[in-house]
């Protein structure tokens, strides 16, 4: 393994054998496993509320990930989860820096990320990621991960006007234990290698150690000089410590580490333009041929992502009286450096584009809990956050004009959040609860930039602050109709504040982000059958949404506010467990979503659009309302199940995991135009395996994407490419992937 400067990373290495080690060193010593119990439906518990409740209980639309679920589907990415959740997208056009969730049609991706930030929240150990691009990574020791669905700022906060992912890693074991897991698999010599180790120290101090490394070849040829581009290079470790000196109090310490090195993130050619461009010319010439299958570019410039993300928090609970009081105290560090040639030719027209990102954050939360079952039982607290972003942007073009003239950027932020917060249930009845909640922020932002002509030395200094107050609320009744169907009706209004366009020549403000979201929903259990049903029917509003889409004419990109949007729909998740004697669980999700722009009439044009097809004014814009959402699908479905039977006298068990992912057509992008469509997806994974009855070890055959269905997550008008070219974001996912795999346990 080697850093970008060639030199290894023997620290790391050791940190991540040290940990497979002792995994492996147990697993060969025989501790017994416990059989699960086949007879009934897990019991899930969420912390959807911030506090621990069972999922049936929740009165939000949330959707469950178990650890387990991943590890048999050989899925361990932050990506991953989209082919898990429906309703739930991932958009990323060109690396982590504008990699983002979108829930129920609703998100932002940009690269103005010093100012704007994602509208899902991604929250890990109850510590919020301020940066969307530092969610770009693996997922280890994982528990459980929660989706929830519509506004959560109540009591997530910051960034959540879409929806939250809450993660919770694995808890430190009163025992030692231990897991270790390597696959290897191919087209793309695909290598993972992961190990987890817990157990205690002492009477009163537990730990936990986990390590894993994501290496495999790039899936893109460059056929210029041969190198494999969009490949990976990954690895991290998390250590925790959990220290409980007496009945009242336990303090959690967690530390994590991330890193990535890759020749990534290339587009490939969609489709040449009818008066094809230079690149395109010398692309045609050098044998490619564009097409949604196409893998090869044609490129000189250096390509490369670099990342790393470093965490430290500390989380203290202490009872006080039949009340617990948390404390949450972190910091983060993330950094990123990116280059990427454009072109698509291995002249030196748009050869350097190069951006380096610094983003360090502390966050302090502090709340109480009730306990349950009083007449009116709550969460309250108070929030800070702090953040600071350095950036600088270099696009060198050496042989550019005027409209495209080499430019450095250079960018501060100082953003700043404190809030108070409290969401409580009103016990009328043993059956009857009323919801409220709510949440003020004050919110500063201060923002400077430069942005300097490398050519003619003319700079344009840019500072401004922005002041925000915000209000955030919640609203519903619960009603218990039998002891195993819940009913419940919510209101909720969101928030997510504004920022600056960093992007544009001349930087101009964008409004808050404000979503209303209504939801009625049920949730049944069916004890007899061994079955859930629950579903949800919503109806959300968005005013002043923000949405980053590239002006064409200029080849740049920008951000602004969408007047009104609107998504609407149903989900339905249901698990069924058909024999009380055989340990086969089926689980199945869908989502039905209609998402429109209901008030847009300054949208950006999409490449080639002529006065005849909308596109009119000065500068050139067009009217979409009534026009559907991008990035998403009509119809969404995900479906597993998993099939586990000991072999008679044999010692040994077997296991089957399938797991399907299906979405609709939809427009991946926007400008949403007539070429930007990706056809009905639908994915298959499966994974056989065979091991010992009680779970020491297990060897196993997978395959992601059986069928090899081939898809993009993009489509985009090519950057220099003639009017009506088109590229693509190729996925190594896109092909069938099959390995082997090996786990072992203790």
């Amino acid at each position: 393994m080697s850093t970008p400067n060639g030199r290894s990373d023997p620290c790391m290495h050791r940190l991540i054998a040290g940990a497979a080690t002792a995994a492996l060193m147990a697993a060969a010593g025989a501790a017994h496993a416990q059989a699960r119990a086949v007879s009934e439906v897990e019991e899930l518990t969420v912390t959807a509320q911030k506090r621990e409740e069972r999922l049936q209980d929740v009165p939000i639309s949330v959707a469950v990930v178990g650890g387990d679920t991943l590890q048999r589907l050989k899925l361990n990415e932050s990506s991953d989860l989209q082919y898990l959740v429906p309703g739930l997208t991932l958009n990323s056009s060109s690396g982590p820096r504008s990699y983002g969730f979108f829930i129920r049609g609703i998100g932002t991706t940009t690269f103005s990320t010093e100012t704007i930030e994602s509208s899902t929240a991604y929250i890990v150990d109850g510590v919020v990621y301020g940066q969307a691009g530092a969610t770009a990574m693996d997922l280890p020791d994982i528990e459980r991960i929660e989706v929830l669905r519509g506004p959560q700022g109540t009591l997530f906060g910051k960034n959540a006007s879409a929806g939250a992912i809450n993660i919770v890693t694995r808890r430190p074991s009163d025992t030692l234990t231990g897991t270790a897991s390597l696959t290897w698999a191919w087209p793309d010599d695909e290598r993972k290698l992961s190990a987890y180790v817990s157990g205690p120290i002492t009477d009163t101090l537990k730990f936990s150690l986990s390590g894993r490394m994501n290496k495999r070849d790039g899936i893109v040829d460059n056929v210029f000089d041969g190198r494999k581009l969009n490949d990976r290079n990954d690895r991290g470790v998390r250590g925790k410590l959990l220290w409980e000196p007496n009945d009242k109090l336990d303090v959690t310490a967690i530390a994590d580490y991330y890193r990535r090195d890759a020749h990534c993130c290339v587009w490939t050619l969609r489709r040449f333009a009818p008066t094809r461009s230079p690149g395109e010319i010398e692309s045609a010439t050098a044998g490619i041929v564009p097409g949604p299958r196409n893998l090869e570019q044609n490129i000189n410039g250096g390509v490369f992502t670099d990342l790393s993300n470093v965490g430290l928090s500390v989380e203290a609970n202490y009872d006080i009286g039949d009340h617990v009081l948390t404390s949450i105290t972190s910091y983060r560090f993330w950094e990123t450096k990116d280059g990427l040639d454009t072109d698509n030719s291995p002249a030196n027209r748009f050869d350097i584009n190069f951006a380096a990102f610094k983003q360090a954050q502390w966050t302090q939360e502090l709340r109480l809990t009730s306990p349950a079952g009083q007449f009116f039982e709550y969460v309250a607290g108070l929030y800070f956050f702090n953040s600071n972003v350095n950036s600088a942007s270099f696009q060198y073009q050496p042989l550019s004009t005027a409209a495209f003239g080499s430019v450095e950027t250079y960018k501060y932020a100082d953003n700043r959040n404190v809030a108070a917060f409290g969401q409580g249930n009103i016990n009328f009845t043993k059956d009857l609860r009323g919801i409220v909640g709510a949440r003020y922020l004050k919110e500063r932002l201060e923002y400077d930039r430069i942005r300097r002509d490398a050519r003619s030395g003319v700079q344009q200094p840019f500072s401004g602050t922005r002041k925000e107050n915000g209000f955030v609320w919640r609203l519903g009744l619960q009603y218990d109709v039998t002891d195993d169907i819940m009913t419940f009706a919510t209101v909720t209004r969101g928030y997510k504040a504004g920022g600056f366009d960093g992007l544009s020549v001349t930087v101009v403000e964008v409004e808050p982000e404000i979503p209303t979201n209504f939801e009625l929903g049920v949730r049944t259990s069916w004890p007899s059958v061994r079955a859930t049903v629950n579903a949800t029917l919503f109806h959300t509003t968005v005013k002043d949404y923000q949405v980053s889409a590239r002006d064409p004419e200029l080849n740049a990109y920008f951000l602004t506010n969408a007047a009104k949007v609107r998504s609407r729909g149903v989900e339905v998740d249901a698990t069924w467990r058909p024999f009380a004697d055989h340990d086969l669980t089926l689980m199945a999700s869908a989502a039905a979503i209609d998402g429109e722009w209901q008030r847009f009439n300054n949208a950006a044009c999409y490449a080639g659009q002529t006065a005849a097809q909308g596109c009119a004014g000065t500068p050139a814009t067009q009217d979409i309302s009534g026009g559907a959402l991008p990035r998403l699908p009509h119809w969404t479905v995900s479906a597993n199940a998993h099939y586990e039977r000991e072999l008679p006298g044999s010692g040994l068990s077997g296991s089957l995991d399938v797991g399907l992912s299906h979405r609709s057509k939809a427009n991946v992008a926007y400008p949403s135009a007539p070429f930007t469509f990706q056809d009905n997806v639908t994915l298959v994974n499966a994974t056989v395996g065979i091991g010992e009855a009680e779970g020491r070890w297990r060897v196993s055959l997978y395959a992601r994407n059986l069928f090899d269905e081939h898809y993009v997550l993009n489509i985009l008008a090519t950057p220099t490419g003639g009017v009506g070219s088109t590229s693509q974001t190729p996925l190594y996912e896109a092909q069938r992937v099959v390995g082997v795999g090996l786990d072992v346990r203790f």
